[in-house]
């Protein structure tokens, strides 16, 4: 089931289901890309499935609207 949660610093994580836990992380802050990219870290599994997406900046800069209105879980 994916969750999903803002925290108080505008931050967010989006958790995947991913039963196993986080085996390497990739920050997104160096690729050529639209701003939000600077923003996002992916987190992947010991078998190399995407396990979160973790946004580390104001959220609602970052996600659509209707998923913060609307999370899902």
């Amino acid at each position: 089931m994916i969750q999903f949660s803002v925290q108080a610093d505008g931050s967010a994580m989006i958790d995947l289901g991913s039963e196993g836990e986080v085996r390497e992380s990739i920050s997104l802050e160096d690729l050529d890309g639209p701003p939000a990219l600077g923003s996002l870290v992916l987190h992947f599994d010991f078998y190399g499935r995407l396990a979160r997406i973790e946004v580390t900046d104001s959220a609602d800069s970052v996600l659509p609207p209707a998923l913060l209105e609307n999370p899902p879980g």
